[in-house]
């Protein structure tokens, strides 16, 4: 064999040697890239699953005086009703700054819905029952949807 075969020999081996390797890096570039994203969304779930689970202590309580204030309007007690959720300001002091970050885009609406029910229920108040049903529910809805009730 002249030295040229022998060249061109281990030229070919080389060269197919380098693109076995280069489509091997790039095989596992990709498998790399699947596992990272894999991960991130891991973690995303992961970091939602903790702020469900940090929601559900700060949004229950409020949802349990909704609750409450609902069943006496429908009971006919708008009086009650006033008396119970007066007392909702209170517990939103506490509430709504643990909400507020785990809410997300969704707060300004809450923030909203909450203003209107304080103003609903304010001492001296005397809402109709469609307005204080219509309060109550304003809250109560974008609450339970975010805890996933």
């Amino acid at each position: 064999m002249t030295r040229l075969d022998r060249l061109s020999r281990l030229s070919l081996s080389l060269v197919a040697a380098g693109s076995l390797a280069l489509a091997g890096c790039s095989q596992t570039s990709d498998t790399a890239k699947q596992a990272a994203g894999g991960l991130g969304q891991a973690a995303k779930e992961a970091a939602q699953g903790a702020g469900q689970a940090a929601l559900a202590p700060a949004v229950t309580p409020v949802l349990d005086l909704l609750k409450k204030g609902e069943a006496e309007v429908k009971g006919g007690n708008l009086a009650g009703a006033v008396t119970t959720l007066g007392g909702f300001e209170a517990l939103w002091d506490k509430a709504g700054p643990v909400i507020q970050p785990l809410a997300g885009d969704k707060w300004p609406a809450i923030e909203t819905a909450a203003k209107t029910l304080i103003s609903t229920f304010a001492k001296g108040s005397s809402p109709d029952a469609a307005a204080a049903s219509s309060a109550i529910s304003g809250l109560a809805g974008p609450l339970s949807a975010l805890i996933g009730k």
